[in-house]
């Protein structure tokens, strides 16, 4: 992950209540998160996101592919405490996996904003019942 990204998605989501969100972005063909967008019209509550798909998906189409920049992934924030992906977390994760055929791996860390910590998940298009713990690798 880009230090930029990784900046940029602690600032937003350390500053907010648990469950606030964004999407990882990242070069067309990669699995490297280049960037991130805070999903700022997503509807929150205290114990869910649901992203802004969207506001999302015209930014993919009109923004950011055209750049050449997909999506990896997102992430989101947990209440203190739960640092492991829900199960409806893992549902929304493979039906988005299901769209978007292209990707083998899709990055899902979740954020503990009382704790300033992030945890590194992915899911893998092999296995998309599954979460797997990842390494943060800045860069």
């Amino acid at each position: 992950m880009a230090a930029t990204a990784h900046v940029e998605l602690m600032s937003a989501l350390c500053s907010r209540p648990p469950e606030a969100g964004g999407i990882l972005l990242g070069p067309i063909g990669s699995s490297e998160v280049t960037d991130f967008y805070f999903d700022k019209t997503a509807k929150c509550t205290g114990g869910t996101y649901t992203p802004d798909h969207v506001t999302l998906q015209r930014l993919m189409n009109e923004k950011w592919m055209p750049s050449g920049i997909d999506m990896v992934g997102f992430v989101h924030s947990h209440p203190n405490g739960f640092d492991w992906l829900s199960q409806g977390d893992l549902i929304y994760i493979r039906r988005l996996l299901l769209k978007n055929t292209d990707m083998a791996v899709f990055a899902t860390p979740i954020v503990l904003p009382e704790q300033y910590r992030i945890r590194p998940i992915v899911v893998q298009r092999s296995d998309m019942n599954k979460a797997l713990a990842a390494k943060l690798i800045l860069f």
